[in-house]
């Protein structure tokens, strides 16, 4: 986890946005190259877009939770429940900490400035791997065939 810190705190500090910074760090993981993780995830800084809404940080950790936790599935199965589950746990840890998820209640309104929410990323990350600590789904396989701790693959079980 400490390299994952360390990357997504220095591609912050480079000038990526906050959800580039957090999504970068684990692409590698999820198949992802960064040039296509840096692209995906552009328009999720500053609360989508600037907009400050969702906070971007937040917005990429949940994509990582969710790559780690569904199966890819269709339909309101099993994944699915616990995906939400764990979206639902991580806002409610993030609320907490930072005053809310959206770049508006975080920031109080104002417009972020450069390197103003380097916290945010590092809580996202952590965040991260407190909610979502299982190996991802690797491509071709199963998250069932790939649960690595008793947690994960409790849940990843077949009815």
């Amino acid at each position: 986890m400490d390299k994952k810190l360390e990357k997504a705190i220095g591609a912050y500090e480079q000038g990526f946005t906050c959800s580039q910074a957090v999504f970068c760090a684990c692409a590698k993981e999820m198949g992802i190259d960064p040039l296509t993780a840096q692209r995906l995830m552009e328009g999720f800084g500053g609360g989508l877009g600037g907009l400050q809404e969702v906070c971007g940080a937040f917005s990429a950790a949940c994509a990582i939770i969710s790559y780690r936790t569904s199966d890819g599935s269709p339909g309101p199965g099993k994944h699915r429940r616990e995906t939400g589950r764990r979206i639902r746990e991580a806002a409610e840890i993030f609320r907490q900490k930072h005053g809310g998820i959206t770049c508006r209640d975080i920031l109080h309104g104002e417009l972020p400035k450069a390197r103003q929410c380097v916290t945010k990323v590092k809580d996202a990350i952590l965040l991260v791997e407190k909610v979502a600590p299982s190996v991802p789904v690797a491509s071709g396989t199963t998250a069932k065939e790939n649960a690595s701790d008793g947690h994960t693959k409790e849940y990843m079980k077949q009815p």
